[in-house]
Order: C-alpha cells, then structure tokens, then sequence
C-alpha cells in the first residue's frame, strides 16, 4: 500500500508540471548517452572515454549545440558518431515528438498526457490538430536531411572518398538539427570558404532548421497567395526578424574582417562575401564555422555573442532567447516613445502575457549567460570575450568556439554542461520544474502603487 501510495505521489507530482517530464526526457536520454559514449566501443582507440568528456558530448549532442571536448573526427569510432547523430536527432525533432512518432507507427495511442507533453515540446499553443503538425514536422525534417545528405555527399566525396556515403547524412542531421558537430575533418571547412554548393548547402539546412516549423507551414499554406499580408503575425516577425539579421550580420562582418590578414584578407572579393555571409547565419544557431573564430577581430566576436544570445525561431533545431523574443521586447519599448498603452505591429496587439514572457526569458536568460561566465572567469585564465563568448555559445546551443573548451577544467565542462542543458530545454521550462504554481481560484487583486524607475 505503501509502495502504490509513494507511485500515486509520483505521478501527480510529474503530471501536476509537464515541465518536469520535459526536463527528465532531456536529462535520461544524455544520461543513456553518456554511457554508451563511455564505452571502449565508441573510442576510435578502443579505450573508455572519461566521464567528463562522455558526458559533455552527450549533452552537447542532445542540446544540439556542437561544443566538443575531444575532436569528433579523430576521437570517435563508428559507433561513437552513430550514437551521437541519434543523439542529435533526438534533440533536434525533440525527445517527446519521436516518440510520438513512434507509437504513431506502431499503432499506438497517444494519450492526453503525451499530448501534453508534446504541445510543450513542439511550442503549440493549444493541443488542436497536434498529432497532424508532429506528423509534418517529421516528414520536413527527415526530407531536408535526406536532400541535405545527398548533396553533402556529393560535396565531400573528392575529399574523404567512400566516407562521404555515410558521413554526408551524419553531416546533414548535424546541420538541420544546429547541431554544429563536423564529423569530417576540422580543418576541411576552412578550405571551402568559396565552396558554392558546400556553403549554400550548409546555410539553407541552418536556415530551415532554425526558422521554426510553424512559421514555415504558415508560408507553405500561402504559397499561392504569395501575400505577406495574409500570413501570421509570428511568420511575419520571423521573416523580418531574420531577414534584418542576417543582413546586417553579413554587412558588419564584411566591414570589420575585409583586410583581417588571418581571415577574409587573402580572400577573393566573391569569397569574402560569401565567408561574411555563412558567419552572419551560422551563429543563429549551428556552429559550423568557415574561418577560425580564435583570428577573428574582438568585434566580430562580440557581435557573434550578441547573434548567439539571439538565437534563431520557436519551434526549431535552434537555440537562444529567440528571434521573437528579442522582437516582442523591442515592440515593447517602443511604446514608451509613441505613447501608446499597447504593444503593436503589421496592425496587430501583441498580448500583455506575452511582452512580461519575453521580458522574462531575457532577463533569467542573462542572468544565467553572467553567472556562467563569472564563474569561469574566476576559475579560467583566458580572457574574458573568449571565455563570455563560449558560455554564449553554450546557452545559445551555437557550438561555436575560440578554441578553449577542450582545455577547460572539469569544473568548467559540468557550468558549461548545465547552461547547454538550460539553453535546449528553456530557460523557462527549467525554472518551470519547481517554481510553477497552481492560479489560485479567486485571485486577489492588489492596490497599485508607483514605483520610480
């Protein structure tokens, strides 16, 4: 009786918070990565791979973020990189909708619990027409990953032979997802800096992956109408949003690293604009990288952070605070000068629920992002852009790096770890598994009073 009653307890408690089960799918699946990458099996040598660094890969595959500890390439055998690119995977098309899709397959049904769940995992409001949006987004991503594979293939075979038939689809799940893991040589991306088909390849996968499934059935819907007035007002502000930053991502990195003599300086013109380009996409979030980010100018650098902590759409393979975020709080400020009482735009009221959202998200979002840093600060001897721009890049699950996270202490690798784990799940889902509350039935409705600002 004991026992029942303990499971009884158990259950509502996890039931009471889908938050809760999110964290945990999350957090058992990279425990069960761990494991299997610490297996001799999974080293290219044959030998165990030590917890930290089992488990940092681990996490890193399942928050896609691409920060390693050990080169992919050289470290891992076969096995080893099958298990990270399920990994990856898993989170990338997130943990509950394979699942789903699985017992979808074998006939079973998905209950009001899962469906919950799967609302929470997917970004849909509502669980109206759930099953038919997982259903799509499987069948968008396993076809961008299949076109992406066999086009990759095609790239890579004059450079690593037969490896290409299947490090070409490990490469494509890898980028679709943001994942930003290389699992062919590193050196070999610098070399196709002025690559055409590598590097529009390479960025479409980024930019349908971390655009945002919703969005993107939102203009597959109108792609006869071909009326940006008709879309959603989340597609509209995705579509701006990542037009603007891309645009002036590759505008500002063209200025400052055009005669860097260790990046764009020897480049061709056509090249450079090309190289400018993938580094303007790639921080948003998929951490391939095309020239060395430790030669980049501080100033690149500390507007990759800013793309970084940005991160790309809802309901995608990317991280960060979300495109829509920063533009509902930049919405928000706005109203401070137009004197209007509420947040507007494309004719449309953006809800008070949501403005405090975003402000939230931010907020907590920077908080962990300065306490991360501070503590590697105190605890590394590199400077501090280097050392703010990896924590960045962790929380934005990016995976790019200036070349510092291998030599980090352990210490380190577990602050860093956490933030991928927060940076994939939520800022809000992780504060959401012990701080949410129950709204009280009749809420009590206070006095306002000013506060000076």
């Amino acid at each position: 009786m004991w026992k029942n009653t303990s499971k009884n307890q158990v259950q509502q408690y996890m039931q009471h918070n889908p938050y809760r089960l999110l964290a945990l799918s999350f957090l058992a699946v990279m425990t069960i990565g761990t494991i299997l990458l610490m297996l001799p099996l999974s080293n290219a040598q044959g030998h165990s791979t030590a917890l930290v660094d089992a488990a940092f890969t681990a996490v890193s595959c399942v928050s896609v973020t691409g920060l390693a500890t050990v080169d992919t390439y050289y470290h891992w055998s076969l096995f080893g990189k099958i298990v990270m690119v399920i990994l990856i995977q898993l989170g990338g098309l997130g943990i509950v909708s394979f699942t789903t899709i699985i017992a979808l397959v074998l006939g079973r049904r998905v209950g009001l619990k899962n469906r919950v769940l799967l609302s929470e995992d997917v970004g849909q409001d509502g669980m109206k027409g759930l099953l038919h949006i997982t259903k799509k987004l499987t069948i968008y991503t396993f076809c961008a990953e299949i076109i992406g594979g066999i086009l990759y293939t095609i790239q890579l075979y004059p450079y690593i032979g037969d490896a290409a038939l299947y490090t070409g689809i490990m490469q494509s799940i890898s980028t679709f997802c943001n994942a930003g893991f290389i699992f062919f040589d590193n050196d070999l991306p610098y070399a196709m800096v002025g690559d055409v088909l590598f590097n529009i390849n390479t960025m479409a996968l980024i930019v349908i992956g971390g655009f945002g499934y919703l969005a993107t059935f939102d203009i597959w819907s109108h792609r006869k109408l071909r009326r940006f007035v008709d879309l959603k007002l989340h597609t509209k502000i995705m579509l701006v949003g990542t037009t603007v930053l891309i645009l002036l991502g590759t505008i500002i990195f063209l200025g400052v690293e055009w005669a860097n003599p260790k990046t764009f300086g020897p480049l061709p013109i056509w090249n450079k604009v090309m190289a400018a380009l993938f580094q303007s996409i790639t921080p948003r979030t998929a951490g391939l990288a095309t020239v060395d980010y430790n030669d980049l100018h501080p100033i690149t650098l500390f507007i990759t952070i800013i793309f970084m902590f940005i991160g790309a759409g809802p309901n995608s393979t990317g991280g960060g605070v979300k495109i829509s975020t920063i533009a509902v709080a930049f919405l928000a400020s706005r109203t401070l000068f137009n004197n209007r009482s509420d947040t507007e735009v494309f004719e449309r009221r953006i809800s008070l629920v949501t403005v405090l959202k975003a402000n939230g998200i931010i907020f907590l979002s920077i908080l962990l992002v300065l306490l991360a840093t501070c503590y590697l600060a105190w605890d590394e001897p590199y400077n501090f852009i280097r050392i703010l721009f990896e924590v960045t890049s962790a929380f934005g699950t990016v995976g790019l790096s200036t070349g510092i996270t291998p030599d980090l202490s352990e210490s380190s690798k577990w602050v860093l770890m956490l933030v991928m784990f927060t940076g994939r799940v939520g800022v809000m889902t992780v504060i959401g598994t012990w701080a949410l509350r129950t709204a009280p039935t009749k809420p009590i409705s206070y006095a306002e009073e000013r506060v000076l600002l």
